[in-house]
C-alpha cells in the first residue's frame, strides 16, 4: 500500500501529494469526531505578514547638463554682383500694307484636235499601157506557109494593169484651239520700316546685401554632477504559516436533515445571486461552484465543500 508523508503543525496536515482516488488513503483522521459528524479534508492557504524592507529606488549616477555654444552677432555687407554696363534695345517699328504678287502670268493654253481619217476604194495603176510584139498567130490571121516565108510578129498595144485598194484619206484636217488663262495672284502683307531700332547704354550699380553673421565666442560644453542614490522602502510578504490541509466538519448529505440543509444553502446562495440551479438538495457542479465563489469571497476554506463554517457564514 502506498503511503503519503504527513506533517503535523497546528492541527494542520502538510501533504505534498494526494493518494490516487482509487486507493484508500492512509491519513490521520480527526480524533475528536463524534458519531453522526462528517469531515472533509480541505486546503488551508498559507498566511503571511507584511514587513518593510529598504530598497534602492534609484542608483547613484552622474547628471549631465550641456551648455549651448555662445555666439556674437554682427551685420556684414556682402557684394552680390559687380557694377556693369547694360544696353537697352528699342525694337524697330513697322507699318503693314497689303500687296498683290503675280505668281503666274496670264497665258494661252493650246488644245489640239486630231484629224479625222476615213477609208475609200482607189483604183491604182500598177502597170502603164505599153506596145509589145506578139506572134502573128495571136495578133493576126497571117500564118506561116513554109519555111521560106519566115515567122510573123505583130506590134500590139497592151492596156494598163490596175488594182483596187482601200486607202485612208483625211476627212477633216487637224485643228488647234487657243484658250486664254488669267494670271494667278497672291496677296501678302508687306511691312515697311517706320523707325529703325536703337541701342541705349545704361549703367547698372553693384548689388549688395547686409547679412547677420554669428561668430563663435564660447564652444558647447558639458557639466557633470554626481547624484546620490535614492532610497525607499517596500512591503514584503513573509510566510507565517505554510499552506496545508486540515479536517473541517461538513454537513452530512446522506441524511434527510442533510438534504434539507443543502436546500437551505442553495436558497441562501441564490439570494446572494451566486446560484441559479434547482433547489433539489443535491450538491451538484453548480452548487459546488457557488459554494467555492462564496468561500473565496468570505476567506473561508472549502473549495466547494459544504463545511459547517460555511453554513454559519451563510446564517444557517
Amino acid at each position: 500500500m502506498k503511503r503519503i508523508a504527513l506533517w503535523s503543525a497546528s492541527a494542520c496536515l502538510l501533504v505534498p501529494a494526494l493518494a490516487s482516488a482509487q486507493q484508500p488513503m492512509d491519513l490521520q483522521l480527526p480524533t475528536h469526531a463524534k458519531a453522526g459528524q462528517c469531515f472533509a479534508r480541505v486546503l488551508v492557504h498559507a498566511t503571511y505578514r507584511a514587513e518593510t524592507v529598504p530598497v534602492i529606488l534609484r542608483d547613484a549616477h552622474e547628471s549631465v547638463q550641456v551648455r549651448d555654444p555662445v555666439f556674437k552677432s554682427e551685420v556684414k555687407t556682402f557684394q552680390l554682383s559687380d557694377a556693369y554696363k547694360d544696353y537697352v534695345v528699342t525694337p524697330p517699328t513697322f507699318r503693314t500694307e497689303q500687296q498683290k504678287i503675280v505668281v503666274r502670268p496670264a497665258h494661252e493654253r493650246l488644245r489640239a484636235s486630231p484629224a479625222v481619217i476615213g477609208t475609200r476604194p482607189v483604183t491604182v495603176v500598177i502597170r502603164e499601157p505599153r506596145l509589145v510584139w506578139r506572134p502573128g498567130s495571136k495578133g493576126s490571121d497571117v500564118r506561116r506557109i513554109d519555111a521560106a516565108t519566115g515567122e510573123v510578129f505583130c506590134l500590139l498595144e497592151e492596156p494598163a494593169k490596175t488594182a483596187v485598194m482601200h486607202r485612208e484619206v483625211q476627212i477633216t484636217p487637224a485643228q488647234v484651239t487657243r484658250e486664254t488663262v488669267p494670271a494667278v495672284e497672291e496677296t501678302v502683307m508687306r511691312r515697311y520700316l517706320v523707325t529703325p531700332p536703337t541701342v541705349r547704354e545704361v549703367l547698372v550699380k553693384a548689388e549688395t546685401k547686409d547679412i547677420k553673421v554669428d561668430t563663435l565666442i564660447e564652444p558647447a560644453r558639458e557639466v557633470r554632477t554626481k547624484v546620490e542614490p535614492r532610497m525607499g522602502s517596500m512591503q514584503r510578504e513573509v510566510e507565517v504559516t505554510p499552506e496545508c490541509y486540515e479536517w473541517v466538519p461538513v454537513v452530512c448529505v446522506d441524511t434527510p436533515e442533510g438534504k434539507q440543509s443543502i436546500q437551505a444553502v442553495q436558497r441562501a446562495l441564490a439570494a446572494r445571486k451566486l446560484y441559479s440551479g434547482p433547489i433539489d438538495g443535491v450538491v451538484g457542479p453548480k452548487t459546488k461552484q457557488a459554494l467555492a465563489a462564496f468561500q473565496r469571497a468570505s476567506g473561508l476554506p472549502g473549495q466547494g465543500s459544504l463545511t459547517v463554517e460555511t453554513t454559519r457564514a451563510l446564517g444557517l
